[in-house]
């Protein structure tokens, strides 16, 4: 067991092909590209699916990747598998432990994947399936006694599967016969790319409690690709968000969530995301749609009269129905309720901009109504003109 560490990584594309076909061993058509070149940093004609990142990840740590589609998280994991390697024009560097990565094919890594599509070979048993591996490196005399070892780590059940042809398994069954295919190769690392993404939400939640049993007790290096932030927050003890090929931040989620490092982050983590106000920044303050929050700081002298966005968290805005020192009248947008937590969610039209705040479900707002918005001094954030966060 040891850590491992990328330094510098870049994975480059032409920019008239789609990354993911290019990925996958594919060709597409310019004109059926996918929307990973959309949203992938490109330039000089080249699409940079992973621009310049270093990563540690430290000994049985389990890491996310979050980020929105396109933004290079599996490409990330690809790398780190030998799946995408590091020669021209691609560069960087991978080390696991003293051992170098960065010219050592897959087979040699020794990392086991769980791929969103499950990826089981359809014309065999799930028993042969997890014991594909040994019979092509000729150790078949060890597949009975491993499948045996994993089928009760897997929990029960699971050795009803074993005689079950992928056609005959459910998408949860399938995804659990493809992680024990995973764990029966006795991985140095764990590669995860987004692998509840076609499970129904009530299975999600029950694979994703059994995954992390299950790396709690193996204790191994893990790398876990997923655009859904509860899912990050659940798996990672630590979450690296992911924009446009570059690590934005890497933390944890309360880490993440308290101290963003810029609008992008601040937008993409918590749900609802962080309301973010365009004003300019005045006298150590804001001033948003003729209305003035001062903040009393004086970091904002240095972009004094510049845009700016003040941000602030749907739970930390105070709404009243009558006017209070230091609120600001606002229209009640939009009412929503959320039952199962107990709470309702209420948009309001704030200058034409949109802010969320998260109220009790017994209070009552009606839509098309005046309320009173007040943006506590010391819950709120500014971003200036670059996205960066300078309070």
């Amino acid at each position: 067991m040891a850590d491992v560490m990328l330094r510098d990584v870049r994975a480059v594309f032409k920019e008239d092909s789609d990354p993911a076909a290019v990925i996958f061993g594919q060709t597409a058509p310019k004109e059926e590209e996918s929307d990973l070149v959309g949203q992938a940093n490109y330039r000089d004609g080249q699409v940079y699916a992973i621009d310049g990142v270093d990563l540690d990840i430290k000994d049985g740590e389990s890491i996310a990747i979050l980020g929105p589609s396109g933004c290079g998280k599996s490409t990330m994991l690809r790398v780190i598998a030998g799946l995408i390697m590091l020669e021209t024009p691609n560069s960087g560097t991978i080390q696991y432990g003293e051992e170098n990565w960065t010219e050592l094919n897959a087979k040699d890594r020794r990392v086991g994947i769980v791929f969103q599509n499950y990826a089981l070979y359809p014309h065999m048993h799930s028993k042969k399936n997890l014991g594909f591996f040994f019979k092509m490196h000729k150790r078949e005399e060890e597949v009975d006694e491993r499948v045996e070892i994993v089928s009760k780590m897997m929990g029960v059940g699971f050795d009803q599967l074993l005689d079950r042809r992928p056609k005959a398994l459910s998408g949860g069954q399938q995804q659990r016969v493809a992680i024990a295919r995973c764990i029966v190769r006795d991985p140095t690392v764990f590669l995860f790319d987004e692998p509840l993404s076609n499970l129904d939400a009530k299975l999600r939640t029950r694979t994703r409690v059994e995954i992390k049993r299950l790396l709690r007790r193996f204790k191994i290096t893990t790398v876990y690709v997923t655009h859904d932030q509860t899912e990050a927050q659940a798996m990672g003890d630590r979450i690296a968000v992911m924009q446009a090929g570059k690590i934005q931040q890497l933390g944890t989620y309360r880490e993440i969530y308290d101290d963003p490092v810029n609008m992008f982050v601040a937008s993409f983590v918590g749900a609802p995301p962080m309301n973010l106000i365009p004003g300019k920044a005045e006298n150590g303050g804001v001033r948003l749609d003729g209305q003035f929050v001062d903040l009393r700081n004086d970091a904002l002298g240095g972009v004094e009269g510049q845009d700016v966005h003040l941000g602030i968290r749907p739970e930390s805005v105070l709404l009243s129905p009558h006017q209070v020192e230091g609120s600001m009248p606002v229209q009640v947008y939009w009412v929503e309720n959320h039952f199962s937590e107990q709470r309702k969610e209420v948009t309001l039209d704030f200058g034409g901009t949109r802010v969320i705040c998260k109220r009790p479900l017994e209070e009552e707002w009606d839509r098309n109504t005046t309320a009173y918005a007040t943006i506590p001094v010391e819950e709120s954030y500014v971003f200036g003109s670059d996205e960066r966060r300078i309070v």
